[in-house]
Order: C-alpha cells, then sequence, then structure tokens
C-alpha cells in the first residue's frame, strides 16, 4: 500500500513537471505567432524604376517615411540600378530605419525640377539606430554634402557605401557658392556614429577660400561635441584643393570640452590635398591608418596663398588637441611632407606618437621637410618610429613647457637626426629625455641651434 501511493506520487510529480516544461513553451510559441514580422519595403514596390532615365524621387521618400512612421521602424531595400533623385530636398532617414542596398545601387542626384538649381545633401540622417548600408551616392556635382548626421542622433551606421563628385555651385547668388563641402558631417551632440568599409573621393571646393572635408566632425554652436564616432578602413581619394583639404578632420570644440573617445583606424588615403587626418579634438585614437603622398610637384594652389609652402603635402597628420594617441600609421608616397605628424599648435598635453613608419618620397625635395615635428607640449612619448627620407628626422624648440620621451626611434637618409631649434634651454637640461634613438644622419645626429638659415 505505502509503495503504491510513492508510486502515485512520483507519477504526478513527473507529470506537473513535464506540464510546466510544456506550457511556458506553448505560450512563447504563441505569443510569437502573434509578432508581426519586421517591416520590409522594397522602393520598386512604391513606384522606383532605377533606370536612369526616370525621376525616382518620390518612391524614395515614401518608402523612407513607410518605414520611418512604423512603431518600430523598417528596412528600406534598394535594389541594383541607377536611381534618379531631385536635388529638391535632402533623403530624409528617421530613428530605426535601415536602408539597405542591393547590387550596388547607384543614386545619382540631378536637377529634375525648377524649384532647385543646386541640392543641400544626398541623406539627411536624424534619429537613433539608423544605418545606411551598400548604398552608393552620386552627387554629380550638383551638392554640397553626401551625408548629414544631423543634432541628436544616435547609434548611426553608414557602411559598405560610397560618396563621390561632391562641389560648390557655379552661381555666386547661390547660398553654396562658397559653402564648406563634404562627404559626411556629423553634427553636435551626436553619438556612437560608425562610418566603416566607405569610399569618399572627388570632394573638390572650387572657389575662393576653399575647404573641403572627406569626414567632418563639426564643432555645432551650442551643442556637446559627437562622442564615440569610429571611422573605420575607410578609403578617401581625390579631396582637393591644396589650400584646405582634408580626408578626415575633428573640429576644435569649446573649451573645457569632455575627451570625444573615437577612433580613427585602418583607412586607406591618397591624392588628398593638404591633410590626410587633422585633429583639433580632445581623446581621439589614430591608429594602423595608411596616407600616401601622391602629389611630386603637381598638387597646385587654385589662388593666391599668403602662406605658401613649397612641400608637396602640409601633413600626413596634424594634432591640435590634447589627449590624442597615434600609432602604427604607415605614411609614404613620392611627394614630401612639410611634417608627416606634427603636433604644434598652442600647449597640448598627452600626446603619444609610437611606431609609426613615416618617409617622404626617395625623389622629393627634402628641404623643409620633418618627419614628426613638435611644439610646446607635456607629457609626450615620441617612441618607437622609424623614419627617412626627411631633413630632420624629429623636429622641436625646446622650452620649459616641454616634458617628454624621445627613444628608440630609427632616423635615416635625414640631414639632422634630431633638430632642436632656437631651444630657450638646452635640450640637455630640459625634461626631455632623448637616448636610445639610431640615427644616421648626414650632418648631425642631435644638433642644437640658436638660429638656422
Amino acid at each position: 500500500m505505502k509503495r503504491s501511493v510513492l508510486r502515485s506520487k512520483l507519477f504526478s510529480m513527473l507529470l506537473i513537471t513535464i506540464i510546466c516544461s510544456i506550457i511556458p513553451g506553448s505560450v512563447l510559441a504563441a505569443k510569437d505567432a502573434k509578432k508581426p514580422a519586421p517591416y520590409k519595403i522594397n522602393v520598386k514596390d512604391v513606384g522606383a524604376i532605377g533606370d536612369g532615365e526616370t525621376n525616382d524621387t518620390k518612391a524614395f521618400i515614401t518608402a523612407l517615411k513607410l518605414a520611418a512612421d512604423k512603431p518600430g521602424g523598417g528596412t528600406v531595400i534598394v535594389p541594383k540600378g541607377l536611381y534618379l533623385i531631385d536635388l529638391d530636398e535632402p533623403l530624409r532617414v528617421g530613428s530605426h530605419v535601415q536602408v539597405i542596398g542591393q547590387g550596388s545601387p547607384e543614386l545619382k542626384f540631378v536637377n529634375l525640377t525648377s524649384s532647385a538649381s543646386f541640392g543641400y545633401e544626398a541623406f539627411w540622417v536624424a534619429g537613433q539606430n539608423i544605418v545606411i548600408d551598400g548604398i552608393h551616392i552620386n552627387g554629380n556635382e550638383n551638392l554640397i554634402r553626401g551625408i548629414g548626421v544631423h543634432t541628436g542622433s544616435r547609434n548611426v551606421t553608414i557602411t559598405n557605401s560610397s560618396i563621390k563628385y561632391i562641389t560648390q555651385s557655379d552661381n555666386p547668388a547661390d547660398p553654396q557658392y562658397h559653402a564648406l563641402i563634404s562627404g559626411i558631417l556629423i553634427y553636435g551632440n551626436t553619438e556612437n556614429i560608425t562610418i566603416k568599409q566607405t569610399r569618399i573621393s572627388n570632394i573638390s571646393a572650387i572657389h575662393s577660400n576653399p575647404i573641403a572635408r572627406g569626414i567632418l566632425v563639426w564643432s555645432e554652436p551650442e551643442q556637446p561635441y559627437a562622442r564615440n564616432v569610429k571611422i573605420l578602413n575607410n578609403t578617401f581619394s581625390y579631396i582637393t584643393p591644396r589650400e584646405d583639404a582634408d580626408a578626415i578632420y575633428f573640429d576644435k570644440p569649446p573649451a573645457g570640452t569632455d575627451k570625444s573617445n573615437s577612433l580613427i583606424q585602418g583607412n586607406r588615403i591618397h591624392h588628398v590635398a593638404k591633410r590626410g587626418i587633422k585633429i583639433a579634438a580632445p581623446g581621439i585614437l589614430v591608429k594602423n591608418n595608411h596616407i600616401t603622398n601622391t602629389y611630386n610637384g603637381n598638387n597646385p594652389y587654385l589662388f593666391p596663398v599668403q602662406d605658401r609652402i613649397p612641400q608637396d603635402m602640409f601633413s600626413a597628420i596634424s594634432v591640435y588637441a590634447s589627449h590624442v594617441t597615434v600609432i602604427n600609421n604607415q605614411i609614404d608616397g613620392v611627394g614630401s611632407y612639410y611634417s608627416a605628424i606634427e603636433a604644434d599648435m598652442g600647449s597640448l598635453a598627452n600626446i603619444v606618437i609610437e611606431n609609426n613608419k613615416i618617409s617622404n618620397g626617395t625623389e622629393a625635395n627634402l628641404a623643409e621637410t620633418n618627419g614628426i615635428r613638435l611644439g610646446s607640449i607635456r607629457n609626450f612619448k615620441v617612441n618607437n618610429n622609424t623614419i627617412s627620407n626627411m631633413r630632420s628626422g624629429i623636429f622641436s624648440p625646446i622650452s620649459q613647457e616641454q616634458v617628454g620621451s624621445i627613444t628608440n626611434n630609427t632616423i635615416s637618409n635625414v640631414e639632422h637626426g634630431i633638430l632642436f631649434l632656437a631651444p630657450t634651454i638646452p635640450y640637455t637640461a630640459s625634461k626631455v629625455k632623448v637616448q636610445n634613438n639610431n640615427i644616421d644622419a648626414h650632418q648631425d645626429h642631435i644638433l642644437s641651434l640658436d638660429n638656422l638659415d
């Protein structure tokens, strides 16, 4: 009798365990069955043709709005084709919207109406959790910008895409005649913006006081500076003119701005007329980029310039902010740099320049060229760099402010290995540690001069 009761209890417990394990799964399955599938819309389903002759603007606007209006957002599919888009207004991409290209579709921006003579930007991105993937923007020399990532945006990714043929209007009465142009502009109060595996090319300012940027992180007035911007494995080319054209530029933020905590890594930069990378914001890591100076006496100024430089490019990397690290970059090419890497703008602190490979072209004019140029900086490290084919491997004044180390660098085919010019104190009495550098110089290993003609 006792055994029967025991068996009955064990059977009951087993049955309860089985039921409990089955019911939650069944309920969950029922809930999943009721959950709607993620919203997707193909631009061709709302009228786009993609034949390079039809005005597809309305179809794109419709698809983007339908996706943005869904409670959870949606995906806009753009199949292979050549789509003509009107200049009248940018295509707006809102929160939780993905724009996905299939088969490398190209959007070509054309004046298709009488209301616009020149365009502003291709895509106006504003919101959270936005993706543009596999979309190729042809500004057709009718736009001043490819993509604007606007104020307040968060978690935006632009990947596997391209932007080309961005320039200024030829009409002096047009606001875009003197506009700053850029492939991508990141506004203030933005965070977690990633641009990767994208090609940005043929960004050309053509009127006086010209400014061109491949990617510009802008210090927007009265807005917090952008944070956690990642620029990864992109290719930049043909960004001109020589007056002021940079592939990547982090603009100078207001005093007291926190570190940007941003990363520039793995980018390929060539045929960029002034600088590869310019950093004026604190808290940025510049790592594993390859910058090539492709000019050799063929990089002209467009307009008269008061302070002309004879070198082919101003610099590969300019550091104009504190808390910046520049490591493992390759800088080369047939042309000459005024300074391949420079940290020479006001009083800077906590600068690291390590493990970079730097050279001018072997046929370049070496006059007044520098591998690394240092200004009044504190707590700096210039270590383990390889520098060749320069007038000076490392150039710096020595001042009371300088505290740092120049160690374990390999410097060859230079006139001066390390040149300290017009020092306020002898470098031997300074707080700069100079040791264990391997220098093969034509004239001087370490030279300290009051004046140099």
